[in-house]
């Protein structure tokens, strides 16, 4: 608990305290994105949960080839080994973020986690500690680290009720404490990530929408070394926190700025019939395209409204099945060039 203890003795900067301003900025056009995105809160909860299971086991290097890596965080797949059972873990993990709507962060809730994270795979234990550092120290003087993680949830609370420091703050001094404090046998750091993004997750709600992780991962290395420092004196009483609550403003700053740029598409198709719409991107795509490419272009539209569009395409005479099944493709037979240019259209008196 040495770092979150001693929280009181960081400064903020004058470019940080600019860069924090941003992200409240921002943070105060949430309600915007819940009205305007609500609708298709499933979809967008099922995206982010498959980007987030995705990136944060590509953090962690897992062994797995690209290809199958996604198709785990996609579908919902037997594993066939533990790394891949982990992946599956990570998935159902975040799900359960987003179904709660959030996360309570109390001892059970973690050493929940650890126990998700341990299903069939190694098993996680919470490690033990020794009170008395004496020479006559023994294994009947060992206590359950338990004990630990007890103390330093409950002063995550209170420094959070305080409101005396700023919430990233808190929650990059208290994720440095949960590291160094090793609390459990192994998983230590996939468990740390995982509750700082549920941490986050509770005070931006711009992770509903978009991805964590997938901007997370890009800061690796730079994330990497800032742990490092922090560690050094954090023994003492002063790990040096900064660098990590710079690299979250930073990812959270991104991750706004994506779901303003989203949000203007979103709006705009929004206005545009869905059946149309998905019209003009067959005449506007590949000759040969499949219902997986509509759907990846189209995530918010339902299955049925693809598949309407596409059976009176092909009533039409404008594109044909080429084979069956899930995998099937189709084939445009008009020209590529016959466009409809609904964005003109959309503005015509």
């Amino acid at each position: 608990m040495n770092a979150l203890k001693n929280i009181d003795r960081l400064q903020v900067n004058h470019d940080f305290l600019l860069t924090l301003l941003s992200v409240y900025e921002s943070k105060g056009k949430e309600f915007y994105y819940d009205e305007v995105l609500q609708r298709d809160k499933l979809v967008f909860t099922k995206n982010v949960v498959e980007e987030n299971t995705y990136f944060l086991s590509e953090y962690f290097n897992l062994d797995l080839t690209e290809a199958r890596l996604k198709s785990l965080a996609k579908r919902n797949l037997t594993h066939k080994n533990k790394t891949e059972a982990l992946v599956n873990n990570f998935k159902k993990a975040i799900n359960s973020i987003h179904i709660k709507k959030g996360f309570k962060l109390i001892t059970n809730e973690v050493i929940e986690l650890a126990n998700l994270l341990s299903k069939n795979n190694d098993k996680i234990q919470i490690n033990t500690y020794q009170k008395d550092n004496t020479l006559l120290a023994n294994k009947r003087n060992q206590s359950s680290k338990r004990e630990l993680l007890e103390q330093l949830v409950s002063l995550y609370d209170q420094t959070v009720r305080g409101k005396k420091f700023e919430i990233i703050q808190i929650i990059t001094n208290f994720y440095i404490d949960l590291l160094q404090m090793d609390i459990f046998s192994i998983r230590n750091k996939e468990i740390a990530n995982i509750i700082m993004y549920a941490l986050l997750y509770n005070e931006f709600t711009v992770f509903k929408y978009i991805s964590f992780f997938k901007y997370f991962s890009k800061y690796r290395e730079r994330w990497e070394i800032a742990v490092t420092q922090a560690s050094y004196n954090w023994q003492s009483g002063y790990a040096q926190t900064d660098q990590l609550s710079k690299i979250l403003v930073e990812v959270i700053l991104e991750s706004y700025r994506d779901i303003d740029e989203f949000l203007h598409e979103y709006v705009f198709e929004q206005k545009l019939n869905k059946t149309d719409n998905i019209e003009n991107t067959v005449l506007k795509g590949p000759e040969v395209f499949s219902k997986k490419d509509i759907r990846k272009l189209h995530p918010t539209t339902s299955e049925a409204t693809i598949d309407r569009t596409l059976k009176r395409l092909k009533d039409e005479g404008i594109i044909r099945p080429l084979g069956r099944g899930r995998s099937a493709k189709w084939i445009r037979l008009v020209e590529g060039n016959n466009k409809i240019n609904y964005e003109k259209d959309l503005f015509t008196y």
